[in-house]
């Protein structure tokens, strides 16, 4: 396991830019028992919390996530899932301080 120890993960993906008192609070780990519909509430309640405390308007907010790309079809996802596995047999990955730097570099206000 030791050969491993500079490599990314999912769960160090997954909180990347999240704060210690997040990432700790437990809080993420009750997310994945929720349903979908309680999942919808529960993104639509932070996102009116963040409208109120940046105010900001509730189009400006959408309008971050959707960076106007189309969605992928299933076809395309399982083809980009095909070649990251077939990357990762050949060997081809990142550490994890060259992915927060990746990240940092695509991500600036994630700091």
């Amino acid at each position: 396991m030791e050969e491993y120890k500079d490599k990314v993960c999912e769960p160090v993906a997954m909180t990347y830019g999240m704060s210690e008192n997040l990432v700790n609070s437990g809080l993420l780990t009750q997310i994945s028992s929720l349903s979908t519909a309680d999942k919808r509430c529960l993104i639509g309640y932070i996102t009116q919390e963040v409208v109120s405390e940046e105010d900001i308007d509730d189009d400006e907010v959408w309008d971050s996530y959707n960076s106007g790309l189309p969605p992928y079809t299933l076809e395309e996802l399982y083809a980009r899932i095909d070649e990251s596995h077939q990357q990762y047999l050949r060997g081809e990955v990142y550490t994890e301080e060259e992915s927060r730097e990746e990240l940092k570099r695509e991500f600036p206000w994630l700091r």
